[in-house]
């Protein structure tokens, strides 16, 4: 009788915006408190790089006491307008975008010490607001939700693929990002529109209602109005053919927007996909599934072949992110409870894994002179890693054997359990042409630890020592895919429960 009262009460579509709302007052106020402080003269034009991040940080710690705080039989007092949804589905999700958020930021925090003193306040302003329309992605149930959500958090992103200044790369890379994501923005409304004019709502459990009694005979513009939504998303995760504006954005980007773009958006994203596909429009998903899977596989193909010749890091992992994507619709592609569960699984493993080797190359940085250093851009910058600093060899090594998903660590099982998933949904090509491709992409990790430990040369670069903090965010990192390699079902099971609620 309890779980059964547990259940009901996460399926309750209730509007439930505590943290949203808590995280959008803290924006203004933040932001009020940061030009106050920072352009009056009679404040001194206080330098508030250090202060913004911790307050970033205790903001998204406050936010996950609160969604882990609330109460939801006073939370369900409210009215529900149809446009949140509260289910533990989000709940997972949004607190996941949380916490590796909060990782993030204390990164950056670290290692915005090493970047020249500017009063770049509005940095962490923007991260926060892209925070915020994740949060609020992962809640929306209707499609003018999603929309503002997603804008919100593009808004943000054009301006953080920008922020610098100085570079004209950068700049060139932030206006591309803007046109690619105006583009987007128009498919998704075109089709939105669409799909009002056929069924005179936008809301999801209203189009479930409505395809679970209607023939599909008569709705065909309804199936161009899905399929212009979901090459909008396509867009916004990279995915093949719709992967070429990310390369630039990856390289001209500062490094830590970089992190950022890899990491942590593709959650949210691909809730979104979770809603419209398996929910919504599960009719009309079941027939074009075979395009789902071709899209699966040309990220796939693209994201093994496109980085065996690279010589710059940034862009090197840019083309490890289209192949992961492609992974990840692999298993979003089989139309099956089990495929979402190793996706977001899959997912998980993927963002920890990531955030540890993006922490590493933004930490390390090579001594060229007294007032000059210099981070690492081509592979060649990581030559005999291991003769300066092993520990730090080692766990790069750890993180990308995940990466490649090379046994025995955790990547291994997420990247087999999804080849699984496939197998089960009688993918069996498609099943045989990605273990083929994923064999060919560890080639490009296995080049990287070669030149770690292997490389034919007698000099290797000499590097900044790592500090204590930087020591202990890497530490916390590698050891969480170490637990994870030990008992991989700690995760499995939060997000296995996850998805089964909604559904």
């Amino acid at each position: 009788m309890i779980e059964l009262e547990l259940f009901q009460i996460y399926h309750l579509k209730e509007m439930s915006l505590s943290t949203e709302l808590f995280l959008s007052c803290s924006i203004l106020q933040f932001t009020f408190y940061a030009i106050s402080t920072a352009y009056q003269r009679k404040a001194g034009f206080v330098i508030l790089n250090q202060q913004v991040y911790y307050i970033g940080s205790l903001l998204i710690i406050l936010s996950c006491f609160l969604l882990l705080n609330e109460d939801l039989l006073i939370m369900n007092s409210f009215s529900s307008n149809n446009f949140i949804i509260n289910d533990y589905f989000g709940f997972i999700t949004k607190l996941t975008i949380c916490l590796i958020s909060l990782m993030f930021l204390t990164i950056i925090n670290v290692s915005f010490r090493d970047e020249p003193i500017q009063n770049n306040f509005e940095y962490a302003i923007l991260i926060i607001i892209s925070i915020l329309g994740l949060l609020l992605l992962c809640s929306s149930n209707d499609l003018i939700t999603a929309y503002l959500a997603i804008e919100l958090q593009s808004v943000a992103f054009y301006i953080m693929s920008t922020f610098k200044r100085n570079s004209s790369y950068s700049i060139e890379s932030g206006l591309k990002y803007f046109i690619i994501g105006a583009l987007s923005s128009a498919f998704f409304l075109f089709g939105s529109s669409i799909v009002y004019g056929c069924m005179g709502s936008l809301s999801f459990d209203d189009l479930q209602m409505f395809f679970s009694l209607l023939s599909l005979l008569n709705l065909e513009f309804v199936s161009i109005g899905f399929i212009l939504i979901c090459l909008s998303i396509f867009i916004k995760l990279a995915i093949a053919p719709f992967h070429f504006w990310s390369l630039d954005v990856y390289e001209g980007s500062p490094n830590t927007t970089t992190v950022f773009f890899s990491v942590v958006p593709k959650i949210g994203l691909f809730v979104l996909l979770m809603r419209l596909c398996y929910v919504s429009f599960y009719n009309i998903f079941d027939s074009y599934q075979p395009f789902f899977f071709l899209l699966s596989m040309g990220s796939v193909f693209v994201g093994a072949l496109g980085g065996l010749e690279q010589r710059k890091l940034k862009t090197l992992l840019a083309y490890s992110s289209i192949g992961h994507t492609g992974y990840l619709m692999l298993s979003f592609s089989t139309g099956n409870v089990e495929g979402m569960q190793m996706m977001f699984y899959y997912l998980a493993i993927y963002m920890i894994s990531g955030l540890c080797f993006w922490s590493v190359y933004l930490f390390l940085r090579q001594k060229r002179n007294f007032y000059f250093n210099k981070s690492n851009k081509e592979l060649g910058d990581l030559v005999l890693l291991k003769e300066s600093n092993p520990m730090l060899a080692l766990i790069l090594a750890i993180t990308l054997f995940s990466i490649a998903g090379i046994p025995p660590i955790v990547g291994f099982l997420a990247k087999i359990g999804i080849f699984l998933t496939v197998i089960k949904s009688s993918a069996y090509l498609v099943a045989v042409f990605s273990i083929f491709f994923s064999v060919i992409s560890t080639f490009y990790y296995i080049r990287l630890i070669k030149i770690l430990y292997f490389e034919n040369s007698l000099v290797g670069k000499l590097y900044i020592p790592i500090t204590t903090q930087k020591s202990l965010l890497i530490s916390v990192l590698v050891l969480s895919l170490i637990i994870l390699c030990i008992d991989p079902t700690i995760l499995y099971l939060v997000f296995y429960k996850a998805t089964l609620l909604a559904n």
